[in-house]
């Protein structure tokens, strides 16, 4: 919406290049899977609930980066209360060993807590030249957008839980990716 017409309806808009214009800017929604899935999302979030309460919560006396997406979690719609606030995401992953990557989407940093029985998978920092070995219930906290990362191959049954806020949140936040100078985005 930043570089469109002020005075012309969003329905009425049409892009130079004939593409469709993306109307699901206009405000914050949920996710595919949430949205296909919402009984699982809910179960899942209602049997996960204390622990990762628990988790942000350790986290968070003693790291920095709650500051800046405390308040972006009070855009969310209909007030959805989720168990990992002041964060506003959550990714399972099931047996993955991850190539390296940096999660340029995330703002600031994730919250990977490490569930199953098994031996290796150990989370690499590249940059820090670090090695965090791992087992069922441990946590390790990282600025996810500035360090590569992965894991390591492992034995058993690995699961991970990845706590992480969305970097677009404070542009939606500052002026809803530039519709709200639209008359008729209200």
């Amino acid at each position: 919406g930043t570089f469109v017409p002020k005075d012309i309806h969003p329905h009425k808009l049409k892009h130079k290049e004939g593409k469709r214009i993306n109307h699901s800017q206009f405000m914050t929604r949920e996710s595919n899977e949430m949205r296909d899935h919402p009984e699982t999302y809910h179960k899942i979030c209602d049997a996960l609930e204390p622990i990762l309460r628990w988790v942000v919560e350790k986290v968070r006396i003693s790291y920095y980066l709650f500051s800046e997406i405390e308040t972006e979690v009070d855009i969310y719609p209909l007030n959805d209360d989720n168990p990992i606030r002041p964060f506003s995401s959550f990714v399972i992953n099931l047996n993955v060993k991850t190539q390296a990557h940096r999660d340029h989407g995330d703002k600031n940093g994730c919250i990977v807590l490490v569930l199953g029985n098994h031996s290796g998978g150990g989370i690499c920092l590249h940059e820090a030249k670090v090695v965090i070995e791992t087992s069922h219930g441990d946590n390790v906290t990282f600025r996810s957008t500035d360090m590569t990362h992965y894991n390591l191959s492992y034995v058993g049954v690995r699961a991970s839980i990845v706590i992480h806020s969305d970097r677009t949140a404070a542009a939606y936040q500052k002026n809803g990716f530039g519709w709200d100078a639209n008359i008729y985005v209200k």
